[in-house]
C-alpha cells in the first residue's frame, strides 16, 4: 500500500468522528443572514444545507489564500468530509482518490443513468476554492443540480443513500469534551502505529490482522510483570503505541468506532480512556484497549480472542437478520 493509498484509507476509516466533530464543534447553531434574520444553521446534509453553508464559507474566508492557510487546514478537510457525503446522500456515488483528481486529496466519482460511479470526479477541493474565488454563493448547488440531470430521469438516485458517516458523533451521543478530545486523538492514531511498528522486531510483519494481536499478546506477557511495570514511563512509548495498534485493528476488522470515556464513573473501565464501540443489533460492545494490555497479562490470548468475540456477535446477528428474512418470506409466500 502506497502513501497515497494509506492516507485515503486513514480518511475513510476515520469519517464518523471527523466528520462528526466539523458538524458540532466547526458548524454554529445559527447563522445571521444577508438581511440580518437570524436563522437556524441546517446540519443534516441535506440539499437545503448547501446555500447555507456556502454562505458561512465565504463569511469565514475573504479569498482562497485564506482558506489555504496551515491553521484551516482541519476546518477545510471538515468542509470537504461535509460537502462530499450531502452529495453521496443526494445523487449516489463513491468516495475515491488518485494523484490527480482534486488535488490529490479524496473526491466523489458519481452515479449518472449510465450506473454506479460511472460519472466524471467531483473535485472537491476544486468546487471549495471556486466558491471562495466567485463568492455567489450558489457554487455547491449548482455543482448538485449538474450531477442530478446526469442521473436522468427524475433525478433521484438509482440506489440507497451511499453515505458514510452511519456512526457519527452527534450532540445528542457525544459530549464537547469527547469531542475534543477526539478530534486530537483519531490524528494520531495512523502515525503512532506506524512509528511504534517500526521499533519492533521485523516492522514490515505487523499489520491490521489477528495474528499480529495475538503476537503483540505473547510479547506483553513476555515483556511485563504486572500492570505497575506498564506504567513506567520509559515503556509510554510503546504501551500507547500498543494501545493505538489493537484498538485501530479490532476497529477496522469487526467495523467498529473509537469513542472516548467521559461523563463515567471512575470505577467504570472507559473512565477517560479511548475506547472503540460496536454496534451489534441495538446493543453497544465497548472494548478498551488499555483494559485489554492489562489482560494480556494473564492471558497472552485475551486481545485475539477479543476480536473473536466480537467477530462471533457480528456473525450471530447476520445469522438472526437471515433467519428473520427467510420466516417473513415463508410467511409472504404462505399468504399468496
Amino acid at each position: 500500500m502506497n502513501e497515497l493509498q494509506r492516507e485515503f484509507t486513514a480518511f475513510i476509516n476515520n469519517m464518523d468522528v471527523r466528520l462528526g466533530a466539523f458538524v458540532l464543534a466547526d458548524l454554529p447553531e445559527t447563522f445571521e443572514t444577508e438581511d440580518g434574520e437570524t436563522v437556524k444553521f441546517p446540519k443534516d446534509f441535506g440539499p437545503k444545507s448547501l446555500p447555507m453553508l456556502e454562505l458561512f464559507v465565504l463569511s469565514k474566508f475573504p479569498s482562497t489564500e485564506a482558506i489555504l492557510e496551515a491553521e484551516h487546514r482541519r476546518f477545510f478537510e471538515g468542509l470537504i468530509r461535509y460537502l462530499g457525503e450531502t452529495y453521496l446522500r443526494a445523487i449516489g456515488g463513491v468516495w475515491d482518490h488518485d494523484e490527480t483528481t482534486g488535488n490529490g486529496m479524496p473526491f466523489i466519482r458519481p452515479d449518472t443513468e449510465q450506473g454506479p460511479a460511472a460519472g466524471e470526479p467531483i473535485p472537491l477541493v476544486a468546487i471549495v476554492l471556486t466558491a471562495v474565488d466567485q463568492r455567489s454563493a450558489e457554487v455547491f448547488t449548482a455543482v448538485l443540480d449538474k450531477a442530478r440531470e446526469l442521473l436522468g430521469g427524475d433525478g433521484q438516485p438509482r440506489r440507497k443513500c451511499t453515505g458514510l458517516s452511519l456512526g457519527m458523533l452527534t450532540a445528542e451521543n457525544s459530549s464537547e469534551e469527547e469531542v475534543e478530545f477526539l478530534t486530537r486523538f483519531i490524528g494520531t492514531v495512523e502515525p503512532g502505529i506506524a512509528a511504534w511498528t517500526q521499533e519492533q522486531a521485523d516492522p514490515a510483519s505487523w499489520g491490521f490482522d489477528r495474528d499480529s494481536l495475538a503476537r503483540l499478546g505473547k510479547q506483553i506477557s513476555a515483556r511485563y510483570d504486572s500492570p505497575a511495570d506498564m506504567m513506567d514511563e520509559e515503556e509510554t512509548p510503546f504501551t500507547a503505541g500498543a494501545m493505538r495498534f489493537i484498538g485501530e485493528t479490532i476497529r477496522r476488522i469487526a467495523v467498529g468506532q473509537w469513542r472516548y470515556g467521559t461523563e463515567l464513573e471512575k470505577d467504570d473501565p472507559r473512565h477517560h480512556q479511548p475506547y472503540v464501540r460496536f454496534l451489534i443489533g441495538d446493543q453497544n460492545l465497548d472494548l478498551v484497549p488499555w483494559r485489554l494490555i492489562q489482560a494480556a497479562l494473564e492471558d497472552s490470548e485475551a486481545i485475539a480472542s477479543a476480536l473473536d468475540a466480537v467477530i462471533e456477535m457480528r456473525e450471530n446477528e447476520a445469522a438472526e437478520a437471515a433467519e428473520k428474512s427467510e420466516s417473513a418470506a415463508e410467511n409472504n409466500s404462505d399468504e399468496g
